[in-house]
């Protein structure tokens, strides 16, 4: 059997505003963020999916849009299992530092140290960590459906792990998902 397995990209935080790296574990929704979570949580139930269980991020904006679109889904929050798999790349050795254009495209590079270098978590290491939620929800809920609030790269890795990393190593040439969008896949 096989897991249909929803990811859904928190809204837009004040942190995605920023033009720098941002300690941003704690960084809420903006308006425009609190809107694209209800939306999200009216997608889903449009979609008419029993989901058998609810997994979030611990980061305050991807809880923030998993509680708004869970009562648009008349769903309970109390219910949701909080996962720390599920948070973001860490970017702790940039915290309040802008990067150019080729620097930020180097740390999304597979293959670069630029990571390293900068104290930012290795992409081989978000990609471990993708595998081993991935892993245990295969385990844990065969057949089952799962909805899962998360963040951009994260499910930068989800989506390397499910399809493929690009040959080059560059997780640029992976589309980063909008804020409230949601990724379906089957595992």
């Amino acid at each position: 059997m096989s897991v249909n397995l929803y990811f859904v990209r928190h809204g837009q935080s004040v942190a995605n505003l920023q033009d720098f790296f941002y300690n941003d574990e704690d960084a809420p929704l903006t308006p425009l963020g609190r809107e694209q979570a209800r939306e999200t949580g009216r997608r889903l139930k449009e979609l008419g999916v029993h989901f058998d269980v609810v997994y979030c991020s611990t980061y305050e904006r991807a809880r923030e849009t998993c509680r708004l679109a869970l009562i648009e889904m008349g769903l309970k929050e109390e219910d949701v299992i909080i996962d720390r798999r599920l948070e973001e790349r860490k970017f702790d050795g940039l915290v309040g530092k802008t990067a150019s254009e080729e620097h930020y495209r180097e740390l999304f590079d597979y293959y670069s140290n630029r990571a390293v270098i900068d104290g930012v978590e290795p992409i081989i290491d978000l990609e471990m960590r993708a595998q081993d939620f991935l892993d245990y929800i295969r385990q844990q809920y065969d057949g089952k459906n799962v909805l899962a609030f998360s963040h951009g790269h994260f499910l930068v890795a989800v989506f390397a792990i499910v399809y493929g990393r690009p040959e080059s190593g560059d997780y640029n040439e992976i589309r980063l998902l909008n804020n409230g969008e949601i990724l379906e896949v089957t595992i």
